[in-house]
């Protein structure tokens, strides 16, 4: 399959991964064929990238259908939880520490996930409950590759799933404008975490551990975060994997003010950032595990051929295996699999959107 930029689609292609919806629902189901109708309400929706079946990347997979249901049984919860905290106080958590168990149990025997497609899903109707999810299975890999128990594992989980559930208390006008904040309200939008604490220390099956991570997701390691501006080893270990997994989930999403960052470009901003605002042995973690290109995507190389990425190189993040099926006057050839780690003349300088 390839990711496409929704205004590259042709219609007449096969979506080839699923589309959640805010409550949980699946929108559109892999294998349906893609009409003008249908591009033109995921385009309202605000949706970016999808994956199209491709018969020249058909070794591309789509996720598990098992993931895909675990994921949107996250989103119907994290929905669920943050609905009832905005309209009351009465909310209860377990059936989101239930799916971050099951999510947890997968991930655990299921550990490519640098495979797990994080680019395509997200629509301005979702974007926050996918951003919470997006959040955690990132930061649940950190904690896979650091040697977490499950019990830590499930508390980390639970609090990157919930770590922006304050902004269920930022009055809407703020949380959805659509161009920048005034000082005022910048100040106001920087309470959610403080909001967050205060929201779970009401529940008692959440952990401080995890509650750690709503209250400093945003604390930096120089001290330039908030709310407390706290440096260093006075932030703790789980909140600082959700500051990474919280950043690089929204450098590389659309938002009502700005477009995403390509994964590549929010690549280097999380390694620029190492050691100052984020913790340069987590950033190391992620240097080796995640790559800059997303497989399927199209990305155009330095001796002017264009092809897709279909794998990864651990450790070597900017040196993926590209598969061309183009020559250099844009004909079909065999296609031709160029290892970027054994020719090292060859690079990537575009991705192709």
């Amino acid at each position: 399959m390839r990711l496409v930029r929704l205004s590259r689609v042709i219609p007449g292609e096969e979506l080839a991964q699923s589309i959640i919806s805010s409550e949980g629902n699946i929108l559109l189901n892999a294998g349906v064929k893609l009409n003008e109708r249908f591009i033109k309400r995921l385009e309202i929706m605000g949706l970016n990238y999808i994956y199209v079946k491709d018969s020249n990347l058909e070794d591309i997979e789509p996720e598990d259908s098992k993931f895909v249901q675990l994921k949107a049984e996250a989103i119907k919860s994290i929905s669920n939880v943050f609905s009832k905290v905005q309209s009351s106080n009465n909310f209860k958590v377990k059936e989101t520490i239930n799916v971050v168990e099951d999510m947890v149990d997968y991930l655990t025997c299921n550990r490519e996930i640098t495979s797990i497609h994080l680019t395509e899903l997200k629509t301005y109707d979702n974007y926050t409950f996918m951003h919470c999810l997006n959040s955690a299975v990132i930061g649940l890999y950190f904690g896979l590759e650091k040697g977490f128990t499950k019990n830590m594992l499930v508390d980390l989980g639970i609090g990157t799933i919930l770590h922006d559930i304050g902004k269920m208390r930022i009055p809407h006008n703020i949380l959805n404008k659509d161009g920048k904040l005034t000082d005022e309200e910048f100040q106001e939008m920087k309470r959610h975490p403080e909001y967050g604490y205060e929201i779970l220390q009401k529940v008692d099956r959440i952990s401080e551990r995890a509650k750690s991570i709503v209250l400093q997701h945003h604390e930096r390691i120089d001290g330039t975060g908030y709310p407390y501006a706290v440096k260093g080893d006075k932030i703790s270990a789980y909140a600082k994997i959700a500051c990474i997994s919280d950043v690089y989930d929204a450098l590389i999403s659309d938002r009502v003010y700005r477009k995403g960052f390509p994964a590549n470009e929010a690549y280097e901003i999380i390694m620029m950032n190492s050691g100052k605002l984020l913790d340069e042995e987590l950033v190391k973690i992620f240097q080796k595990n995640f790559s800059m290109y997303p497989l399927g995507i199209e990305v155009m190389l330095n001796n002017g051929l264009k092809g897709f990425v279909i794998g990864h190189n651990k450790g070597f993040p900017d040196r993926p295996i590209v598969r061309l099926v183009t020559n250099g006057s844009g004909e079909k050839i065999s296609p031709v699999e160029v290892d970027l780690l054994k020719y090292l003349n060859i690079s990537i300088t575009d991705i192709i959107a």
